[in-house]
């Protein structure tokens, strides 16, 4: 078999790899991994090396992607964590390297975006019907109760789902009734299902600014109106998210600063001693996996419960990179949302989403960090930014 024609199969199967992690990640770490390990592999040997260096300098995020993933490693040269602890960690933000591999796969293959992004919707579609089958007692509930997934996670994917859902009903006019059922269903099994406030948070703000894509000055104030005046309906026939809402609540009053044992309360905790930590080297930050031994060490002595991370990106990328490393995230996804303008209005909408849904769900949790959400963020973004640009007409 010729070179080239190594790289030509390469290529065929480094897109089914792109399209099989993309629906395994609302469903199964192991697999998810296993099939973005080949995405690697294929890449390899596709020879798509030297389109991957040159988009690095056509697209803005998929340089900083690189770039700080190329600051953990060298950060991991001055972390007080072993090499032991430091490289796992490494190891975690390794999706920001697959962001520019997938970008450089799918470029120019739009037959290859849409498959992947059907598949995406079809894993998460499968999620919430084996969710509702737990909930309806149709099949034994796994670990994590109601779900496949962590609660935080699988909500989170659910209200993805329920966003990408209504962007097709509204794009799709043929298909509108089962895209709409489809954005029902996820609606309700984050209403009446899902525990995780992640995802009820996520909800409320891509149906917030879906209003504000969709609908023009008047009846984006109407929409607003509207959706304002659900906010308090959905609080009052659902005890999932009135209990949830009143834990929160209930979690702040009572907060004590280092005995706190609620989800919010140590979150407080650790958000703190992000904040202590990060001032002591605000610049550089304490390297790559520091976050672990430094929090211990500070939190010696005390009642605070140590924690691998502080369920906050932001903040993570802070103790461990500095205000350099933090300033080169927010970069990153700021040149995704500047560089949805020039899409296409499927794509610009659905990375706007994207986009939005991790600034904002960093700030409870680390996504970036996280398996899931993080190659959710790496596959789903680079796809779209491999799409077509913008219509003069659009």
């Amino acid at each position: 078999m010729t070179p080239k024609r190594i790289q030509a199969v390469c290529l065929r199967w480094g897109g089914f790899a792109v399209i099989a992690t993309c629906f395994w990640i609302p469903l199964s770490t192991s697999l998810m991994d296993l099939c973005s390990a080949l995405v690697v592999l294929l890449w390899l040997g596709s020879g798509r090396a030297t389109v991957a260096l040159r988009l690095l300098r056509q697209h803005p995020a998929a340089a900083l992607a690189a770039l700080l993933f190329l600051y953990f490693l060298v950060a991991v040269s001055y972390s007080p964590a072993s090499a032991g602890e430091a490289f796992p960690v490494l190891m975690k933000y390794r999706e920001l390297l697959l962001l520019p591999l997938v970008l450089s796969l799918a470029f120019d293959d739009q037959a290859l975006i849409r498959r992947a992004e059907n598949g995406f919707v079809a894993g998460a579609v499968v999620l919430m019907l084996v969710s509702y089958a737990m909930g309806l007692a149709l099949i034994p509930a796994a670990k994590y109760g109601n779900s496949l997934l962590f609660h935080i996670t699988h909500s989170f994917f659910m209200a993805l789902l329920a966003f990408w859902a209504l962007q097709r009903a509204i794009d799709r006019p043929r298909q509108r009734l089962p895209w709409a059922v489809v954005f029902l269903l996820a609606t309700a099994n984050i209403i009446f299902i899902a525990p995780g406030r992640t995802g009820m948070f996520t909800y409320a703000v891509l149906m917030g600014f879906a209003t504000l894509q969709r609908l023009d000055l008047r009846k984006r104030i109407a929409g607003c109106l509207v959706f304002i005046l659900l906010l308090p309906a959905g609080f009052m026939i659902s005890t999932n998210i009135s209990s949830r809402v009143q834990q929160a609540l209930q979690d702040i009053i009572h907060y004590e600063p280092g005995t706190s044992r609620s989800s919010l309360g140590m979150r407080l905790d650790w958000w703190g001693n992000s904040i202590d930590l990060i001032r002591e080297r605000p610049v550089f930050g304490h390297g790559t996996g520091s976050f672990a031994v430094r929090q211990q060490q500070l939190i010696a002595g005390g009642d605070t419960m140590p924690s691998d991370n502080p369920h906050n990106e932001y903040l993570f990328i802070g103790v461990q990179l500095g205000l350099t490393g933090l300033a080169l995230f927010l970069a990153l996804l700021a040149s995704q949302w500047l560089a949805a303008a020039g899409l296409n209005r499927h794509s610009r909408f659905l990375l706007q989403g994207i986009v939005l849904t991790m600034a904002t769900g960093c700030l409870m949790n680390s996504f970036l960090f996280d398996s899931h959400q993080g190659h959710f963020y790496a596959f789903l973004s680079a796809l779209l930014l491999a799409s077509p640009p913008q219509h003069p007409a659009q």
